[in-house]
């Protein structure tokens, strides 16, 4: 199945339902255009364009069209139409139905308690009362890689729900379920619940617990604390235990969060009213390795920098960690980003959105344009340098 005879039906459905009251349409969106540069086995220079918009209907149960599109080309390397173009949203949605009921149709980004990612099929939300909705969702998942194909339902059926308490007694929760199948089995079956809650003073307590019923394990087990000494002093403790999340892509990065255990322990002090300084202890559990990683940084509203001194089964090592904006004058901001660790929890694939060891600057002018402009570089053992540059130019209205 195409979805570009969908994406013609759902603007001829938006032409007709309209045509006696166009004066109430809303029209905004972003179009992009992006050029990287970089070098692997060979040199290349691709061209990106973006296109998101939104098209709305107020007078009509405040209804929407959205869509998310983009477009590439490689000037060295021919591409096939599926690497070509992506269809990352595409739906139409209704607001308040009855004053009760929100209903999306079409493609869309979820993430209904837990790590969703893309899908092509329905999804609708009930509201109970003010503070308690429910919401269930079915469908395939989006095609991986975002092309304009849909999946049949025999090969990636994907169900869930979501009940949702929000704001009772300081608490936040959410109980939810999620299901994913094909004619021969079920493989993806999470159940779990999240907790949010600052009843206690000047404590927040947050929980999710996930678990996977076809591996009997927890996928994501995460608890934090962070409780306020004083106006200057704070403590924080952690534990996060997480394996690869259902999907996980985006825009310029594909990625596997490796399954890792991690420990934290932390504190911060306000030296003024603009500036703290913040301290952590981490430990890093892999399957069969361990990392201990202890943080030292100074920081602002802008960012901060700091040192980070790692040891574990990689060896030592004394690292730096600089992340921090500025706005040169109103319409111009820089910023640097500096990452220079050892030890990581994830895989990176594709590295066209790196943000370890990168330089920005931002350029908004005339109120509807802006440029980007990003170099990167990276260092490792494999190889000794390796850079990298990025450009965006966007128009938003």
């Amino acid at each position: 199945m195409n979805l570009k005879k969908t994406i013609l039906c759902l603007f001829l459905f938006v032409a007709l339902i309209n045509s006696g009251n166009a004066l109430d349409l809303q029209f905004h969106g972003r179009v992009s255009n992006s050029v990287y540069s970089y070098e692997d086995t060979t040199a290349h220079t691709r061209l990106y364009q973006l296109l998101r918009f939104s098209l709305e209907s107020p007078g009509l149960s405040n209804m929407s069209l959205n869509g998310s599109f983009r477009a590439l080309s490689d000037l060295d390397v021919t591409l096939d139409d599926d690497m070509r173009f992506k269809a990352y949203h595409l739906n139409l949605e209704f607001k308040k139905l009855f004053n009760r009921l929100d209903l999306v149709i079409g493609r869309q980004f979820l993430h209904p308690g837990t790590v969703l990612g893309g899908l092509d099929g329905l999804f609708t939300k009930f509201y109970l009362t003010k503070n308690i909705n429910i919401s269930a969702y079915g469908g395939v998942e989006s095609h991986f890689n975002r092309s304009l194909k849909v999946y049949k339902t025999d090969d990636s059926f994907t169900a869930g729900g979501l009940l949702d308490f929000k704001r009772l007694y300081c608490t936040n929760f959410q109980l939810f379920y999620l299901q994913k199948a094909n004619t021969d089995d079920i493989f993806w079956q999470l159940a779990g619940l999240n907790f949010q809650n600052s009843l206690l003073p000047n404590t927040n307590i947050r929980f999710q617990g996930h678990y996977d019923l076809q591996n009997s394990r927890f996928h994501r087990l995460l608890f934090t604390a962070r409780h306020s000494l004083s106006k200057k002093l704070a403590f924080n403790i952690g534990y996060k235990n997480q394996y690869p999340q259902v999907y996980a892509n985006s825009f310029y990065t594909i990625f596997e969060i490796d399954p890792y255990q991690q420990y934290r322990l932390g504190c911060s002090y306000s030296i003024s009213q603009k500036y703290f300084i913040s301290g952590q202890f981490q430990l890093l559990q892999f399957d069969t390795e361990n990392a201990n990683r202890f943080f030292l940084t100074l920081n602002n509203m802008n960012g901060g920098f700091g040192f980070v001194y790692e040891s574990g089964y990689a060896g030592e090592q004394l690292g730096l960690v600089f992340d921090y904006a500025y706005a040169v004058f109103p319409e111009l901001i820089a910023s640097l980003n500096i990452d220079y660790t050892k030890y990581k929890t994830e895989k990176t694939y594709e590295f066209e959105n790196e943000i370890a060891n990168a330089v920005r600057l931002a350029y908004r002018f005339k109120k509807h344009w802006s440029i980007d402009l990003e170099y990167q570089w990276l260092t490792n053992r494999f190889k000794d340098s390796d850079s990298r540059l990025l450009n965006h130019i966007h128009f938003s209205w």
